[in-house]
């Protein structure tokens, strides 16, 4: 298991203890993009498929479990992507 997997499935066993930290890293991992902010939430971006999804989290320690669980779900559709991406093609030419 890798550490970028190592760090998500830490996030999903417990999503109600998360730093920013741990979220950024885990977010960044899967290609998402910290936009600098002035104010009091963090803003990350990522592009899936041919649409750019924004996820805005505030500035709170530990991050509400509402907005770990958006995350969660944001890379799951980057993972399922990923999937499709990496299956063969079962079209071979004779």
């Amino acid at each position: 298991m890798s550490k970028r997997q190592k760090r998500l499935a830490r996030i999903r066993q417990n999503p109600n203890n998360v730093s920013l930290d741990d979220l950024r890293k885990v977010l960044e991992d899967y290609g998402f993009e910290y936009k600098q902010t002035v104010g009091s939430h963090y803003t990350f971006s990522v592009t899936i498929g041919t649409t750019t999804k924004l996820l805005v989290v505030p500035f709170r320690r530990p991050i509400k479990v509402a907005y770990v669980k958006k995350a969660l779900k944001l890379i799951d559709e980057i993972i399922g992507l990923e999937d499709i991406d990496d299956e063969p093609d079962d079209s071979t030419e004779d």
